[in-house]
């Protein structure tokens, strides 16, 4: 009996560690294609950490904690801020890139143009406006051509977006799907400077123009992600998609096997 019993944990064991190996197999995203992530998890204090190599840590402005779709995440009142400085890793964004997060807004955007997410002017952006995203990056000095509207988002509900740009198409995705893309030359080169800065929820050029509602889990990549791993994302967050936690699938089956021995 005691056999039977060992055998059946040994199977059990064996199942946990393919389902765990089994999602992370599914991120198939380059490290070296990350320029930083925000989960925004501390919860308090004025420092947002850049969970990559990078360490292009955030300064948190006037924003609230509060709880958000994975652990904490900020709240921002349209005076509020996260200013995430400029540097070489956030100019790696011209042959290709993703911004990413997502958003629940608790506010009316001011306008069609409201930010969510910029790094330089329009260079690359994620905006809302009354009920609808836009994305753009610049070419040949101005986003009127290079811009893409698309989905829909509504009051205190989430919503994932992200932006893509592969080397020829700018591409906007609302929760699961792609909704406006548009094939564009390469995006202006704007070295880093106080303009080159990733601000979100807030326009660096004046008030009016600024983001209220609460927004986690960030992500920038210096790549075009595939809509596959954006899904993953989405669901499973960037910190378990990307392998960020210090638990490994590894330590657990060392802990279940230890179990088995006793």
């Amino acid at each position: 009996m005691k056999r039977v019993i060992k055998v059946f944990y040994i199977s059990v064991v064996v199942l946990i560690f393919i389902q765990y190996s089994t999602t992370f197999s599914h991120a198939k995203i380059d490290p070296q294609t990350i320029v930083g992530v925000w989960l925004l998890d501390e919860g308090k204090g004025d420092v947002a950490k850049d969970m990559s190599s990078n360490k292009n840590n955030g300064k948190v402005v006037g924003a609230e904690w509060v709880k958000g779709k994975f652990g904490m995440a900020l709240a921002f009142d349209g005076s509020s801020q996260l200013e995430i400085t400029a540097s070489a890793s956030t100019d790696n964004y011209v042959d290709g890139f993703t911004y990413l997060l997502s958003i629940m807004p608790t506010g009316n955007a001011p306008n069609d143009n409201t930010r969510v997410i910029e790094r330089d002017w329009h260079n690359p952006t994620i905006q809302i406006g009354a009920a609808d995203f836009y994305g753009s990056t610049m070419v040949a000095g101005d986003q009127a051509a290079s811009n893409v509207r698309g989905g829909k988002w509504a009051k205190n509900e989430w919503s994932f977006v992200a932006l893509t740009w592969d080397g020829s198409v700018l591409s906007l995705y609302v929760n699961d799907q792609m909704v406006k893309d548009i094939k564009l030359k390469k995006p202006d080169f704007s070295k880093n400077h106080a303009n080159g800065a990733i601000w979100l929820a807030r326009w660096k050029g004046g008030a009016g123009w600024d983001y209220i509602g609460v927004i986690d889990e960030v992500g920038v990549f210096s790549t075009a992600l595939s809509l596959d791993d954006l899904k993953s994302i989405m669901v499973n967050g960037l910190d378990k998609t990307l392998g960020l936690s210090p638990v490994s699938a590894e330590g657990k089956l060392t802990a279940t096997w230890g179990d088995v021995k006793k």
